[in-house]
């Protein structure tokens, strides 16, 4: 949509609030999909991920929501909510090659941030112990020497 064109941005307002109409007068359309992609065009993500997530609970067999509402997990970082819509959509529909690729995705990203979570605590760890030494006495053997 071209910001200069108030033509374009008349039309695609229109198109929105007659989705959002649609949407609204049929609650139990498919049309949400539509109206959450075209919100997340217009970045108004916290919206279009209030009517994805709204219009999965009315449609729970809806893979394909279900696979972009996973998508949309990945990308904001929300891996183990990912591979449970990425499951789902297994369920529905087995084979599904997106889903298959995606869920890898999920799951190798849980795999990542457990292993960094291990790794901080073994760094905490390990910076307690070097300050344990750090604070103990000293004790010098008999004799003033080694």
């Amino acid at each position: 949509m071209a910001d200069t064109d108030p033509a374009m941005k008349t039309s695609a307002d229109f198109y929105l609030e007659k989705l959002r109409g649609m949407v609204k007068a049929e609650p139990d359309s498919r049309l949400f999909l539509t109206l959450a992609e075209e919100l997340k065009k217009r970045d108004e993500l916290k919206e279009a991920m209030a009517v994805l997530v709204a219009g999965i609970g009315r449609n729970p067999n809806f893979a394909a929501a279900r696979l972009t509402l996973g998508r949309w997990y990945l990308r904001d970082g929300m891996f183990p909510e990912a591979r449970n819509e990425f499951a789902r959509v297994l369920e529905l529909t087995p084979g599904d090659k997106f889903a298959l690729r995606y869920i890898k995705e999920a799951e190798h990203k849980i795999g990542d941030v457990k292993g960094v979570k291990v790794i901080e605590k073994l760094n905490r760890f390990l910076a307690g112990v070097n300050k344990a030494f750090a604070d103990a006495p000293t004790k010098q053997a008999p004799g003033g020497g080694l």
